[in-house]
C-alpha cells in the first residue's frame, strides 16, 4: 500500500517538474504554436510512465507555452510488444491531450524499450532511440543532521548502485504547521451596510490551528560514481532547510526517487544543467547544441528536445517529528493575547485581530481574549510556511509520532 502511495506521489512529481521548467528556444515559434517539439518524460518500468509533449516557448513570449492538440504517445520494446498511452483527463497543462500516462508496470526489465510520438499539424512520427534498463539503485538510508553553525537543517542521502554510475533525484515534501494559538471562538460579521462583529464557538475547536504544505523539487539533480570505486556515496547532503523555516516546525515528510541514467542521459541532463545555471534558462544558450535521443521519422533533420531514459527508480520516505531534534527557531516574536470586552469586537476585527478563547470566565463571551489573525489562522502565518498551504491533509500522512 505504501508502494502505491509513493508511485503516486512520484508520478505527480514528474508532472509539477516538468510544469516548473522555463523553455527558451533560440528562434521565434510560429502563432499557430507549432515549431519546436518538446518531449519530456522517462520509460520508468515497473511503475507508470509519465510523457508531456509541448512546444518551446516564443523567445518574447518566454512563459506562453503551448501544446499539441490531439497527440499520440506509446512505448515500444523490442520484442514488438505495444504500451498505449493514454491521455489524462485532469492535470494541470491547459490541453489534457498533451499529457499522457503509459502502464509499465508489468514490462519486462530484460527488454530494451523506445518512445514513439504523433504530433502537430501534419502528425509527423517522433521516436526515440533504444535504450536498455537501467537498474535500480539502493537507498541505503535518508538522514538528517543538524548544522548550528550555518542554522541549517540537512537533509543527506546513502545509496549504492547496482551496476549503474550516473543518478537524477529530486524529492517531494510534506510538511505539517501549526498557528500560535489553538482558536476556539470565532467572528461573525452580520451582513448589511451597518455590520457587526459577534463572536461564537467554533464547530471545530482548533479548525484554524492545523496546516499542511506541500512542494516538489524543480531542480536538477544529477551525480555520478564513475571515479569511485565502489559505485556509493555516504550521506550526501541534498536538502539543506533553514532553522526557521516551518517545514520542521511539527512534522516534516520527504520522499525522494533516485533514477539512473544511462552516460548518454547523464550528459545531456549535464548539459541541460550547465545552460540553466548560466542565466538561469533551460535550453540556453544555445538549444541547437541539447542534442536528445529523439528523431523525427518523416524528417530526421527536424529538431526535438528531450531525452528519453528508460529505468527502474528507487525510492526511500522519511518523517521527521520536530520533538526529535528541538531545532527549529520560529521566526514569529511571541504576542501577548489581548483581553477585550463585547464593546471592542468591532475595532479589533478592522484592525485584524481574531478570538481565541474566552476570557476570565469559561463560556462568558462578556470579554475574551484576541490576537492578530496570523498568530490564530495558520492560512494568514505570512512567508516561510503558509504560501500555498491548505488545510487538507497529504494523502498517507501519518499521526504525530
Amino acid at each position: 500500500m505504501m508502494m502505491k502511495k509513493i508511485v503516486t506521489a512520484a508520478a505527480v512529481l514528474c508532472l509539477a517538474l516538468l510544469a516548473a521548467s522555463c523553455i527558451y528556444p533560440f528562434t521565434p515559434e510560429p502563432e499557430d504554436g507549432s515549431g519546436t517539439l518538446v518531449v519530456e518524460g522517462d520509460i520508468l518500468i515497473g511503475e507508470y510512465t509519465t510523457v508531456v509533449l509541448s512546444y518551446a516557448a516564443p523567445v518574447d513570449r518566454p512563459f506562453d507555452i503551448r501544446y499539441p492538440a490531439n497527440g499520440e504517445v506509446w512505448v515500444e520494446d523490442d520484442a514488438g510488444n505495444v504500451f498505449p498511452g493514454k491521455p489524462q483527463s485532469q492535470n494541470y497543462w491547459e490541453d489534457a491531450s498533451a499529457a499522457f500516462t503509459v502502464d509499465t508496470r508489468e514490462a519486462d526489465p530484460s527488454r530494451n524499450y523506445r518512445l514513439h510520438v504523433r504530433a502537430g499539424v501534419e502528425k509527423h512520427e517522433y521516436v526515440s532511440s533504444w535504450e536498455r534498463v537501467c537498474n535500480a539503485p539502493v537507498i541505503d538510508s535518508l538522514s538528517y543532521n543538524l548544522d548550528f553553525e550555518r542554522s541549517r537543517f540537512n537533509v543527506a542521502l546513502s545509496m549504492h548502485s547496482q551496476n549503474e554510475s550516473y543518478f537524477r533525484w529530486s524529492y517531494i515534501e510534506d510538511w505539517e504547521f501549526h498557528a500560535m494559538y489553538r482558536a476556539e471562538l470565532e467572528a461573525v460579521v452580520s451582513s448589511g451596510w451597518n455590520s457587526t462583529v459577534s463572536v461564537r464557538p467554533m464547530a471545530t475547536p482548533g479548525s484554524l490551528y492545523s496546516c499542511y504544505g506541500h512542494e516538489v523539487s524543480t531542480q536538477i539533480m544529477t551525480f555520478s560514481t564513475e571515479k569511485q570505486s565502489d559505485d556509493r556515496f555516504v550521506d550526501l547532503e541534498f536538502r539543506p532547510i533553514d532553522r526557521s523555516d516551518r517545514r520542521i516546525s511539527y512534522l516534516y515528510r520527504i520522499v525522494v526517487n533516485l533514477e539512473p541514467l544511462t552516460r548518454d542521459a547523464y550528459q545531456y541532463w549535464e548539459t541541460v544543467k550547465t545552460n540553466s545555471d548560466y542565466n538561469g534558462n533551460l535550453f540556453a544558450p544555445n538549444p541547437s547544441e541539447l542534442v536528445g535521443n529523439i528523431r523525427c521519422v518523416e524528417d530526421p533533420d527536424v529538431l526535438v528536445l528531450g531525452y528519453i531514459n528508460v529505468a527502474r527508480r528507487a525510492y526511500k520516505e522519511m518523517v521527521v517529528d520536530y520533538s526529535e531534534h528541538s531545532f527549529y527557531k520560529s521566526p514569529d516574536a511571541y504576542f501577548e493575547p489581548e483581553l477585550i470586552s463585547r464593546s471592542q469586537w468591532n475595532d479589533y476585527y478592522k484592525d485584524g485581530y481574531l478570538p481565541i478563547t474566552y476570557g476570565l470566565v469559561p463560556g462568558d463571551l462578556s470579554t475574551t481574549y484576541w490576537a492578530p489573525a496570523r498568530c490564530v489562522d495558520c492560512l494568514r502565518m505570512g512567508k516561510n510556511g503558509s504560501k500555498g498551504a491548505t488545510q487538507t491533509r497529504p494523502e498517507g500522512w501519518p499521526p504525530k509520532i
